[in-house]
């Protein structure tokens, strides 16, 4: 164990029989031997050498490890104060530059998980007493489960063979053949695999009232749907395959095919999360259905997570803090197709954005750098707006959507500067001010505040006025287009178009006298922009709603 860590530290180990010193290198295929019940594990990572040596380190939170490998070959290992494990060749072993070699490692999976949520390895149980065990990693998360390079912008491909009991059904991504009633193994070898996502299984035993259902929901454009699903949670029920089937079109038509073959398995358990995203295996909460937020929570939540086979899977993120892009993406593309087919549906689902928006403690990028936990929910709402939606109206939809058509589409990292990037090309926009003022912060956002007076004129179809300040003005200014709308207090009103964006945070607005009494003046009716109003005599349209839980 003593040469381990001098090998690491000092790079003086070995002869000339190879290279010597620490490796570089990147992961390119991860194999798990997994049993789910002990959760006693094997891990074989297959490394190409970018720098050649005989020690290789990477991230390790795994419990009790017993023994390790380098190379196919007993090897030293020690673990670091820095939940890292250094394994070292044995017999001065060493790898040369742009070689492939493997570490393997004997341990336990720590039955434990980030905080309240699930990401590490969790037994619990539905309302119908079956039992989920899950594994799984989110950013930075794959080495609870094996010595595993985390960083968010590395792909693998990958094989997990698992044993269970005889009553359980075991998915993961990939590939699945039962090989018996007591062995699953999955294999993953697409193009786009990020280990945030693709080092995730889910083991459902069936309790005394059964356990999953397997319904057969027919090919939405291509692509094979079964659902894994109790009767009791509705979930079932309240997914359309035909209209699913039409966003999938509208996916494949803009970004290109499906990425993970022509399956797609939904699978339901008590879970954290209203959904998640394993390439090709969606989980989705069993409480989903009963969701209020959104009007077809369901629906919306199954858009969301197949989106991100696109944008944050075979696409995923350059770094932690660019994490609020893929979700923003999902949650904007979801709400294109809504558009495109119910406007009332979308019209709510930019509600719950602006509602959520409001009482976010952090930027969509947080330049304070909180941790990740406690900073992620706050890109749902925001996100979507600053990046997306608010700059369809400033520009159009077709200008957002083929920025989005040139970042996806292939296996690659995407960070939020390119994105605005691209952004900015197609919206024809200067967006350098306008990362400032909405997307890059420290601190709470503190989004504008609008008052708002009109002025009325002297007959009908005269001109009057309407008012409109920003009462927390900022530099550089949170600039943005929307609408206000002066109204009767009953079905009569007329919409005034507002753009800040180019003509400053205080404006006098010629107005033509309705043919009514102005009496109620609304804010934003579309949810347009992130702005809310500054005196309590007028009215934006939004509810108050609770925390959302949806990854």
């Amino acid at each position: 164990m003593r040469r381990a860590l001098l090998c690491f530290l000092v790079a003086s180990c070995g002869n000339d029989a190879g290279p010597t010193g620490p490796i570089t290198a990147h992961a390119t295929h991860y194999d798990l031997t997994l049993d789910l019940d002990t959760r006693v594990a094997h891990s074989k990572v297959s490394l190409v050498a970018d720098v050649g040596g005989d020690c290789m380190t990477l991230p390790f939170r795994a419990d009790s490890l017993t023994s390790v490998a380098f190379d196919g070959k007993p090897g030293d290992g020690t673990q670091n104060a820095d939940n890292t494990l250094t394994i070292c060749g044995a017999n001065d072993t060493g790898v040369a530059k742009d070689k492939t070699f493997t570490l393997e490692s004997d341990h336990t999976l720590p039955l434990k998980t980030l905080e309240t949520s699930q990401v590490g390895f969790s037994i619990s149980n539905d309302a119908d007493g079956n039992k989920l065990s899950y594994m799984i990693s989110w950013v930075n998360g794959c080495d609870q489960f094996g010595p595993c390079d985390n960083r968010p912008d590395q792909f693998a491909t990958y094989t997990f063979d698992v044993t269970h009991g005889a009553d359980t059904i075991v998915r993961c991504p990939g590939t699945v053949t039962d090989k018996s009633a007591t062995e699953t193994v999955c294999d993953f070898t697409f193009g786009g695999g990020p280990t945030y996502s693709t080092f995730g299984l889910i083991g459902y035993t069936a309790g005394p009232a059964g356990g999953w259902t397997q319904t057969d929901k027919g090919t939405w454009s291509g692509v094979h749907v079964t659902v894994y699903d109790r009767p009791t949670t509705n979930i079932t029920a309240a997914i359309d395959p035909a209209y699913h089937s039409g966003f999938l079109d509208f996916m494949q038509a803009n970004f290109g095919p499906w990425p993970y073959g022509s399956e797609l398995r939904v699978l339901t358990a008590p879970t954290y999360w209203d959904g998640f995203e394993h390439p090709g295996n969606i989980v989705l909460d069993d409480h989903l259905a009963k969701e209020i937020s959104y009007t077809h929570p369901v629906q919306h939540t199954l858009d969301h997570e197949m989106t991100h086979m696109w944008a944050g899977d075979q696409t995923t993120l350059a770094a932690t803090y660019d994490f609020v892009w893929k979700e923003s993406m999902a949650e904007y593309l979801s709400y294109v197709y809504e558009d495109m087919t119910d406007p009332t549906v979308s019209l709510q689902t930019t509600n719950v954005w602006k509602a959520d928006s409001r009482v976010a403690k952090y930027w969509p990028v947080p330049l304070d750098q909180p941790a990740l936990f406690d900073y992620y929910t706050d890109v749902y709402g925001p996100g979507p707006m600053v990046l997306f939606h608010q700059l369809e109206v400033l520009s159009s939809r077709d200008a957002v959507l083929a920025a989005l058509h040139e970042v996806l589409g292939t296996p690659h990292a995407l960070s939020v500067d390119e994105l605005v990037a691209a952004l900015s090309r197609h919206t024809q926009l200067d967006l350098t001010d306008y990362v400032n003022a909405w997307i890059k912060g420290s601190g709470a956002p503190g989004w504008p505040l609008v008052h708002t007076a009109f002025t009325p004129g002297a007959s009908v179809g005269a001109m009057g006025s309407l008012a409109v300040a920003i009462t927390n003005p900022t530099t550089p200014p949170r600039g943005c287009a929307f609408h206000v709308a002066l109204g009767d207090g009953g079905t009569n009103s007329v919409e005034v178009a507002v753009d800040t964006f180019h003509n400053g945070q205080t404006q006098a607005i010629p107005v033509a006298q309705p043919a009514f009494t102005v009496s109620t003046i609304t804010l934003d009716p579309h949810h347009e922009c992130l702005v809310y109003p500054s005196t309590a005599n007028v009215s934006d349209g939004h509810r108050a709603r609770g925390w959302r839980s949806q990854h």
